[in-house]
């Protein structure tokens, strides 16, 4: 069969397109892949259809998503045979690509590469997923899998310690693992900033070249975006959103972490924020327990230890704001066990991470005691009050007096006047049968002394 000419195919073109939009529903990603003047045909010729793209990215999306329906579009357009899609880059467009390559891979680069390999350790595989960071990860985990996706940027928001950048760090070493020829840029926004200033200060080619680095990578991550609500910094801002809009148009990644959600930014113009929830915006919550707890389990593997469960248990139950907290409470857990010599227990857990476990700051003491031990026993801080004696009310609020006196050192009768009693004999007879409970009970006697240590140390 004879080749089609040239301009058939070309001026068939438009009429493939609007097929393939109609069959695939993905209108964002056929405008930036292929309803593009980037993307051509050159001929279609014994049922094999030529495609100029202009880089690599190009062909692999034109290639793994749209193939099926680009050519069964052509078949129904031409009424020719359409069997195979081959995508060719032209020699000019392959050496730009090539030239923006090595521009790309400047010192800076190069140091945010060093910080992804030293971080190899914590990787997407490292990373503990349970309901209160699923969203964040799944978001990621679709950035890497399916990078047509037309959901950009991805915002990922939560308080210091939560694993923002352990997130961004894995995506960027696991996106660079799976398509090797991209480039991938992890960038702080601290240092996006320094770089502009010393770019817009050395001229017109130092600026052209710092947005060739900034505008050209097929995933972007920039860390702490947050950073901009120092001050103003206008021209920092316009360029920042230039580049965002760059990326977007051109079917580029954006993935951003800042430790408040886009209207929480001082400073940050309703233009970012509309961007931003164009997008897709998820926030990382502080570690649920079956979470803290892996965490504890995996950082102590890795350090060659295994921590017995009641200690791994005591410490998910006892440092909740975040993984970076966790992770201090193991490595001092550890090293407290080399330099001592002795086996690391609850016992020795409680004298480690006295400090790491007191009461909420400003809590007042006896609100913590009442809180904790209603908590243990089912119960609501309230029902600790008064002369009732129904199990296990009275148990409660006999430990709950007995905890109190020992944290405060108050009075009998100031310690009863807490929970609404008169008579400080009552407080004498619970401290003296929680004392005799503690003896019998080895899990009551452990949970008074952590928080009698606790109470003290708020």
């Amino acid at each position: 069969m004879s080749a089609r000419p040239t301009l058939d195919i070309a001026a068939a073109w438009p009429q493939v397109i609007a097929l393939v939009r109609a069959q695939t529903g993905n209108e964002p990603g056929v405008r930036i892949w292929l309803d593009t003047p980037k993307v051509r045909p050159l001929s279609l010729e014994d049922g094999l259809l030529l495609v100029e793209c202009p880089t690599p990215i190009y062909t692999r999306q034109i290639g793994d998503r749209f193939a099926p329906a680009i050519l069964a579009a052509v078949a129904e357009v031409t009424g020719l045979p359409a069997n195979t899609v081959r995508c060719r880059i032209p020699g000019t467009a392959a050496r730009e690509h090539e030239r923006e390559l090595q521009r790309a891979a400047t010192p800076a680069n190069e140091t945010a590469a060093r910080v992804a390999t030293r971080s190899s350790a914590k990787s997407l595989g490292d990373f503990v997923v349970g309901a209160c960071n699923r969203l964040a990860y799944d978001a990621v985990r679709r950035v890497l899998e399916m990078p047509e996706n037309p959901i950009n940027p991805v915002f990922i928001h939560g308080p210091s310690g939560l694993g923002k950048t352990h997130l961004e760090q894995g995506l960027a070493m696991a996106f660079k693992e799976r398509h090797p020829k991209s480039k991938v840029l992890y960038i702080r926004c601290e240092q996006f900033t320094n770089e502009f200033i010393d770019a817009c200060e050395n001229g017109g080619a130092a600026l052209n070249a710092f947005r060739v680095r900034m505008r050209h990578p097929d995933l972007l991550l920039i860390d702490d975006i947050h950073f901009l609500s120092k001050g103003q910094k206008e021209r920092t801002k316009d360029e920042l959103f230039a580049t965002f809009e760059h990326l977007a148009n051109h079917g580029k990644k954006v993935v951003i972490t800042s430790d408040a959600s886009p209207r929480d930014i001082q400073y940050l113009e309703e233009r970012f924020v509309q961007r931003f929830a164009g997008g897709l915006v998820v926030p990382l919550e502080r570690p649920d327990p079956a979470v803290r707890r892996e965490i504890v389990a995996r950082r102590a593997r890795e350090q060659g230890a295994d921590l017995p469960d009641e200690v791994i248990d005591y410490v998910a139950t006892h440092v909740t704001d975040n993984v970076r907290m966790l992770e201090g409470a193991v490595n001092r857990l550890l090293q407290f066990g080399t330099s001592f010599q002795r086996r690391v227990d609850v016992v020795a857990a409680r004298q480690c991470l006295a400090d790491l476990v007191g009461r909420d700051r400003g809590e007042d003491a006896a609100d913590m005691v009442r809180r904790e031990v209603a908590t243990r026993f089912g119960l609501q801080p309230g029902d600790l009050d008064g002369k009732a004696k129904t199990h296990p009310r009275a148990t409660a609020r006999h430990i709950a007096m007995y905890v109190l006196r020992h944290v405060t050192g108050d009075t009998y009768g100031a310690v009863g006047k807490v929970f609404g009693l008169k008579n400080h004999t009552s407080v004498i007879y619970a401290c003296t049968q929680v004392a005799q409970l503690r003896g019998q009970d080895p899990a009551l006697d452990g949970f008074v002394a952590d928080l009698v240590i606790r109470a003290k140390r708020g």
